[in-house]
């Protein structure tokens, strides 16, 4: 089993889908820790996330997912692409003790559903040698994103979600309007973090017996399983 393969598993097996990961970034993705898998070298915890938004001297593309945290309820499942002129970063909370585990894990399985769509639209055509889209969803540290040649202009925390934000800049791209959405807090977060209400219409959510465990138990087993350090 290739490396994407284990984590495609992986993910499917904690009730999450997997992303669409553009074939060339995809062949140099490699497990390198529990919960980790990346095309580059990692010197800082994925889960660092201002790190890799700032980053100006890393890899011109990669991929990163990987799931990571601290405490008892500050973990949180990130996604980070870079590719041509894509920058997007994800990090949505799920696998906190006091986290609703189902909740996370819809919010999780909508923003990528989102994420495979805008990466898809990123290849059409408005988007030229030279522009950058960057893209920041956390349900943690706030969510916002700016067109090429738009200064970055952070939400304020907790006035948008993941979902919502991911859905306007995919209508960006599509030269449409953003479908009207409601971010609705889910209930245990870090604090509370905002996600969208519902599945979005047409997408299949997966269901695992590992996703509709109670939530203490499921979040408890995921962070002895997943904990990792750098050192």
């Amino acid at each position: 089993m290739s490396d994407i393969e284990k984590a495609r598993h992986l993910f499917q097996e904690a009730g999450l889908t997997f992303p669409t990961i553009p074939d060339r970034v995809a062949a140099g993705l490699k497990e390198q820790g529990n919960w980790l898998f990346s095309s580059r070298e990692l010197k800082m915890s994925p889960y660092n996330l201002q790190h890799y938004v700032d980053e100006s001297d890393g890899p011109g593309e990669y991929a990163i997912l990987s799931h990571s945290g601290h405490g008892v309820n500050s973990y949180a499942i990130q996604y980070y692409l870079v590719s041509g002129p894509l920058r997007m970063f994800l990090h949505l909370g799920w696998g906190g003790v006091y986290m609703d585990a189902d909740a996370a894990a819809s919010n999780v399985r909508e923003c990528f559903s989102l994420a495979d769509e805008v990466v898809s639209a990123a290849t059409l055509g408005r988007l030229r040698a030279g522009d950058q889209l960057l893209i920041v969803a956390s349900d943690f540290y706030g969510s916002y994103w700016s067109a090429p040649g738009q200064s970055r202009q952070k939400e304020k925390s907790g006035s948008k979600g993941p979902a919502e934000v991911l859905d306007e800049a995919l209508h960006w791209l599509k030269g449409s309007p953003p479908n009207l959405r409601t971010a609705t807090s889910i209930p245990g977060g870090h604090d509370e973090y905002q996600g969208a209400a519902a599945d979005r219409r047409g997408v299949t959510s997966i269901q695992s017996s590992t996703a509709r465990q109670p939530r203490r138990l499921l979040s408890f087993s995921v962070r002895r399983a997943i904990k990792f350090e750098f050192r």
